[in-house]
């Protein structure tokens, strides 16, 4: 279970994800200091240091968190031989943000926050999958800053114009780089997720449902998640684990009332529009460049360009 923590640091407003997995025989959790509330009703649940590797896990949510989740977790070499991850999704394989993201991924773009760890581990790491998994949407690219303008465009400084694509050809001011590809890359997060599963062999099992609740003993330990393949939640059937993790974005707030208030999840974001372009019919080459575009007043916009 993925919990967004807000927090403040410089002035500046960061999210924190913390991973919440409940098992047969323990309890992961970790917080922030100031989430008393929450450790104080943890405590219902049964707790344990020490504890044997779950054999059968639900990973709620078919997305670029849930399946990378499902993927390390098969490919652990703590994972035990008999083991069995099962990941649960409501529609299709990144049928939400995962299908339509840009991907767009800067190894020190996080510099002083406390998620900077996380964009070096991240950047690293896609680079290995690349080639391991592969992945052929992985690409590095050049990014650039460009500012609206009501003329056409300027003559660009020597760096910029080695990175220009050809494909910007509108209105825009002032134009300068924001990196120049040793540390900056793009993948599509869809080819990931598919890449994920695909290769995890049959350790890996996709179940097409929507999770409806959690089945717990009388000693409150996780022995099943429950879900309907119907639109109406009818007709629930139970996939059996000793341990859960939701993943599942934005819905992941809906598992508030599986645990009867032990755990609070408020979540709150930006609304935004994805649009996707196919490649030319004619097979042309498109440069491969970044821009993050200044917001226009004149039109109340704001965009980027993957």
């Amino acid at each position: 279970m993925l919990l967004s923590l807000k927090i403040r640091e410089r002035n500046k407003l960061a999210t924190l994800f913390i991973p919440l997995v409940l098992s047969s025989t323990t309890l992961a959790f970790m917080s922030s200091p100031n989430h008393t509330k929450s450790k104080r009703n943890l405590s219902s649940l049964k707790m344990a240091s020490e504890h044997t590797p779950p054999k059968k896990i639900v990973v709620i949510g078919g997305g670029i968190q849930g399946a990378s989740v499902a993927y390390h977790l098969v490919n652990s070499l703590h994972f035990p031989s008999d083991g069995k991850v099962t990941l649960l999704e409501s529609q299709k394989l990144a049928s939400a943000a995962s299908g339509k993201g840009g991907g767009f991924m800067a190894r020190s773009w996080g510099d002083g926050s406390v998620t900077q760890i996380l964009h070096e581990m991240a950047f690293d790491m896609y680079e290995e999958l690349s080639s391991a998994l592969p992945l052929t949407t992985y690409r590095k690219l050049p990014v650039l800053s460009v500012s609206p303008g009501k003329g056409g465009l300027m003559r660009p400084s020597a760096d910029v114009a080695k990175s220009l694509p050809k494909w910007l050809d509108g209105n825009v001011g002032p134009i300068r780089m924001m990196g120049y590809g040793d540390d900056t890359a793009q993948v599509t997060p869809q080819e990931v997720v598919e890449k994920f599963v695909a290769s995890s062999g049959d350790k890996l099992t996709v179940c097409i449902g929507t999770a409806t609740g959690i089945e717990m003993n009388n000693d409150n330990q996780v022995t099943g998640v429950r879900y309907s393949t119907s639109s109406d939640g009818s007709g629930e059937q139970v996939l059996e684990c000793d341990a859960v993790v939701v993943s599942a974005g934005p819905w992941s707030c809906i598992a508030e009332d599986w645990f009867n208030g032990i755990v609070s999840l408020p979540m709150e974001g930006v609304k935004s529009t994805s649009i996707v372009w196919s490649p030319p019919e004619s097979n042309e080459v498109v440069d491969a460049t970044a821009l993050f575009c200044g917001e226009d007043h004149r039109f109340g916009t704001h965009c980027k360009s993957l």
